[in-house]
């Protein structure tokens, strides 16, 4: 997870519970309104990952035909980094940035690593530990000020230019990793396969990584993202397959400090792939939307502690209308105005031969007051 620390020392006035429709069709005081803020022919045909430092400034990273992108935000529009020092990856799948120079991107080629930083004025790899992850090479990242975690097969830990690593038992793999601060850190991953296996979540105390109880989801939930919100709050999700090709079984549970609840309520119908914290005790959730009858539009889901409210994100100009269409890979805080960036990709049309083109999507949410909505 990616750069949630602007929410969590912001006084965030504005209440993101709000959505444009809710599960059980209640409207609430303010409105969420989601907008496309990158599609089409760009630069980069899938975006994994997305960080910001503030309004003004934020990464995305992904491909584009088996070549790594890292975009940038300006405050006005998204552009490809052309900041020298770049090694040429397949793909970049992980970024997180701490301020304007402290950056980091994850990234591969064949079955080697790549891991860059960002100074401010150049990107510099990086030497970085532990075996290349064969199951799941887009890797964890997460940087706070004076350290940088990584996951896969074990926990990693960089800091004074040197790496710590922490070994976890055979077919154990890190998925996600969510830091407080550089002694304070939540991981959780997978024992594997995921049938027959369990969920592993992990906390981090500025020593050494300890394992906590485990989080109850469903049998078969691949538990493959965290969120913090704060030591006594902490959120782990992930989906299962539904029996008989029916729409996937996404799960959530909340750590309130000493157990876990199953919080999942009416979440449904959700290919679970991203879920960040909304600074405020609730989530925001996305992924790859299977609400039946099959809808191509891409969605979004807030919790606010109590109930969970479901809400459409914006379609592509050139998007495909039929399912799948469009998934969301990374949520991320566009700053402290409780505004969010969503990542992932969208499909075109077939054409005439059957062939699809796959783009790289950037949506922005904006939350509305009843006095400022229209009408």
């Amino acid at each position: 997870m990616h750069a949630r620390h602007l929410l969590r020392t912001a006084a965030t006035s504005l209440t993101l519970a709000a959505t444009l429709f809710t599960a059980s069709g209640a409207e609430a005081a303010t409105t969420t309104t989601w907008e496309v803020s990158l599609s089409g022919n760009t630069p980069v045909g899938s975006l994994m990952s997305i960080s910001s430092v503030n309004e003004d400034l934020a990464w995305a990273v992904g491909r584009k035909a088996q070549h790594g992108v890292i975009m940038r935000w300006n405050g006005e529009r998204w552009s490809k980094d052309t900041a020298p020092g770049l090694p040429d990856v397949w793909e970049w799948s992980a970024v997180s940035a701490v301020s304007a120079d402290d950056v980091w991107a994850y990234g591969t080629v064949e079955r080697r690593q790549a891991l860059v930083h960002y100074d401010g004025a150049r990107w510099t790899t990086v030497p970085t530990t532990g075996a290349f992850d064969d199951s799941w090479p887009e890797v964890p990242l997460d940087a706070v000020p004076g350290r940088l975690f990584k996951g896969g097969k074990a926990l990693y830990t960089y800091a004074d230019g040197a790496w710590q690593t922490f070994s976890l038992p055979d077919l154990v793999d890190i998925r996600d990793i969510d830091a407080l601060s550089a002694d304070d850190a939540y991981a959780t991953g997978m024992k594997y396969p995921v049938r027959g296996g369990h969920p592993v979540t992990y906390h981090w105390d500025g020593t050494t990584w300890t394992l906590m109880d485990q989080p109850p989801v469903p049998a078969g939930t691949d538990t493959a993202k965290i969120t913090v919100d704060a030591p006594d709050s902490v959120y782990v999700a992930g989906w299962a397959e539904g029996p008989d090709a029916d729409p996937p079984i996404p799960s959530v549970a909340h750590w309130n400090g000493t157990a876990w609840t199953d919080v999942t309520g009416s979440l449904t119908d959700l290919y679970l792939h991203a879920i960040n914290s909304d600074g405020r005790g609730g989530l925001w959730v996305t992924g790859t939307d299977k609400t039946s009858p099959v809808d191509s539009g891409p969605v979004f889901w807030h919790y606010d502690g109590t109930t969970w409210t479901k809400e459409p994100g914006a379609t592509a100009p050139d998007g495909a209308t039929q399912w799948p269409s469009y998934s969301f890979y990374d949520l991320a805080p566009v700053g402290s105005s409780g505004d969010f960036w969503a990542v992932g990709d969208y499909s075109t049309p077939m054409n005439g031969n059957g062939d699809q083109t796959v783009n790289g999507l950037i949506e922005r949410s904006t939350t509305v007051s009843p006095t400022t909505a229209p009408h």
